[in-house]
């Protein structure tokens, strides 16, 4: 589950196959509390409503540490990290991520390279560069290709951020070797930020724009506007000041709405 949660974040997050149910229990009589709570959260993240599959994977962190159960503590908290940093929650997403990881120390787990890139991407948005980087070159020892790729991903914005070509340039030129769509999406954005890098203003607006639309149809929002940022950069570059404009008040648009929903979620939950 935890694996299939992260591919459906498209955040900062794996592009895989889809959700899948939790295995966690599978083999021996499973803990059914725990393995509703799992299900129905995946089922209303899949729906957009994130605050309530927070709730969920909590209740399922609960009945994993009541289980003792180190693979289902594994799955829930990594689920449970992702979905706050879904609802831009990067400091809440941390602080679940170091319980989980305690949890799984005292257990004797070491294999954390999945919790290692959902802290690289709250690091980031919390703009810790050096921790960050530190937590991605964690996630880059992992087995697991979807965990690589989003490492490799997060190490190019990373890299794009501070201005590094080199380090961006074999970042566009790693994910080459992932043919998945998500993974291509994810290699023209740093493509497009490789080339505002290097003075190529009209190509980097170009990918810029295909990399909008790519993130709109798989519903990627946020990364739908990191994109419009990058356009309205790269048109502002390439002296086109008007189109930079309407880029910018698109992303602000879009930005709004989504500060409204979000708003008025936290008010309906509060009682």
């Amino acid at each position: 589950m935890k694996r299939g949660l992260l591919a459906c974040t498209a955040l900062i997050v794996l592009t895989l196959d889809g959700c899948s149910s939790s295995n966690a229990t599978k083999g021996s009589k499973p803990d059914q509390p725990y393995e509703d709570a799992m299900d129905t959260g995946k089922t209303v993240y899949g729906i957009g409503q994130a605050a309530q599959a927070e709730a969920q994977y909590r209740t399922a962190m609960d009945r994993a540490l009541m289980r003792d159960d180190a693979v289902a503590i594994h799955e829930a908290g990594f689920n449970l990290a992702t979905v706050l940093l879904v609802q831009d929650k990067p400091q809440k997403a941390l602080q679940s991520l170091g319980e989980t990881e305690t949890a799984l120390s005292l257990r004797n787990v070491s294999d954390t390279s999945d919790l290692a890139v959902i802290r690289a991407a709250a690091l980031y948005r919390l703009h810790d560069m050096m921790f960050a980087s530190q937590a991605v070159d964690r996630a880059l020892q992992s087995p697991d290709m979807g965990i690589r790729e989003r490492a490799l991903y997060l190490s190019g914005l990373i890299a794009a951020d501070q201005k590094r070509d080199a380090v961006l340039a074999q970042r566009v030129n790693d994910l080459a070797a992932f043919h998945e769509n998500g993974a291509s999406v994810d290699r023209q954005e740093l493509l497009a930020r490789l080339e505002l890098l290097q003075d190529q203003p009209e190509l980097a607006s170009d990918g810029a724009l295909s990399v909008v639309k790519s993130r709109r149809d798989a519903l990627d929002y946020r990364g739908m506007r990191r994109a419009l940022t990058l356009a309205a950069d790269a048109a502002e570059a390439a002296g086109h000041p008007r189109q930079a404009e309407a880029l910018r008040q698109q992303e602000s648009a879009s930005q709004q709405v989504e500060d409204k929903k979000a708003e008025e979620s936290g008010s309906a939950e509060t009682p």
